[in-house]
């Protein structure tokens, strides 16, 4: 008996089962059906993605029952929960109406330089198709050229965007405090962003963990939003749809050409901590706190069923939840719980400094 993942397409009452085992047919209601197959009679029950199925007897299932237990294929799309963040149309405060405006603008301004070059491309074939001498064609390719760079310099100036901050001598100290925060929690050996998290998965077949989570490495680093210029640092952390930006007053969250805003009272940082299967190699930087086993019994030993079963190390690693009430849910992990724990008490500390000042 197993639980498995299958595809099928439906004629009627009767049912057309594809498999790599060959081609079967069934009849039934949804989620209870009997049918023959390339392994003989069986019956199947079940809805959701999640099936069970009992063959009867057959060569062919004496011969699947002698081999390694089948692992029990999940259906993530029907069972996970993906953490999903607010589009940045929606990452909007009072004060930040005019600087995103005036970005949306520049943004959606026409780009002379690529008309120019489509120009000059067509015009140039078409002096060449001519045969027009090069006394001629070589003046025009160089008008051209100067006229594209032109274009090019109208369109940087067009669509720049200056954002310089006059901050004070107790302002300065404190974003330099944020900077060093931030570059802080950049040295971890590895940060991850958690896109998705799956509850209640057998815990035998993953290690002993009952919880799977999607996670993708990212990391942060020194940049400016493109068409941007001002004259202090800026922190960027690239997460696989947005980024976000660490100004002094708030924190710019860019999606393709759109942008939005968030505040720094506005944020939330929760901190944890999770002990995770590492089936990877292990961060330099992180805690060793157990071993366990790939596949595993109830009671912590290896399961001797799977001949591959290997010993997997179980870390602990920081958690950082970031939350606005404008709809920013963003996950972060770092193999160091310390630099994680730094990152939230340096994020709260700013915020509230500021609050402060504002007052």
């Amino acid at each position: 008996m197993g639980w498995y993942l299958r595809k099928s397409f439906g004629l009627g009452p009767l049912r057309l089962n594809l498999s790599k085992s060959g081609i079967g047919y069934s009849v039934g209601v949804r989620g209870a059906r009997i049918g023959v197959g390339p392994r003989g009679n069986y019956i199947r029950l079940g809805r959701g993605g999640v099936y069970y199925q009992k063959y009867f007897s057959s060569a062919g299932s004496a011969s699947a029952n002698s081999q390694a237990p089948v692992v029990p294929v999940v259906d993530v799309s029907a069972l996970g929960t993906a953490i999903t963040t607010a589009h940045v149309s929606e990452l909007r405060d009072s004060t930040s109406e005019s600087l995103l405006s005036e970005i949306q603008q520049k943004h959606a301004r026409t780009r002379l330089a690529p008309v120019e070059a489509v120009f000059s491309t067509i015009l140039i074939v078409a002096l060449l198709i001519a045969k027009v001498s090069l006394a001629i064609t070589v003046p025009v390719v160089l008008l051209l050229a100067v006229g594209h760079g032109l274009a090019a310099r109208h369109d940087y100036a067009e669509k720049l965007v200056v954002l310089n901050y006059d901050l004070d001598a107790d302002a300065r100290v404190r974003y330099v405090e944020l900077l060093k925060t931030l570059q802080e929690f950049s040295s971890s050996s590895r940060i991850w962003r958690v896109t998705s998290r799956e509850f209640g998965v057998d815990r035998k077949y993953h290690g002993g963990a009952n919880t799977l989570l999607d996670k993708k490495v990212i990391s942060l680093g020194l940049a400016v939003p493109p068409g941007f210029q001002t004259q202090i640092a800026v922190w960027a952390l690239p997460l696989s749809d947005q980024i976000l930006y660490f100004f002094p007053d708030r924190v710019l969250v860019y999606e393709g050409s759109q942008v939005g805003a968030v505040g720094y009272e506005a944020l939330t940082f929760a901190l944890g901590q999770t002990r995770f299967v590492e089936e990877d190699a292990v961060p330099p930087d992180a805690q060793i706190v157990d071993r366990t086993w790939r596949y595993v019994n109830k009671n912590g030993t290896p399961d001797r069923r799977f001949s591959n079963n290997r010993q997997l190390p179980v870390v602990l690693y920081g958690q950082i939840a970031v939350t606005s009430p404008s709809g920013l849910n963003i996950v972060l992990q770092s193999s160091d719980l310390r630099k994680a724990a730094t990152l939230k008490a340096g994020m709260d500390n700013y915020a509230s400094r500021n609050r402060a000042a504002n007052r």
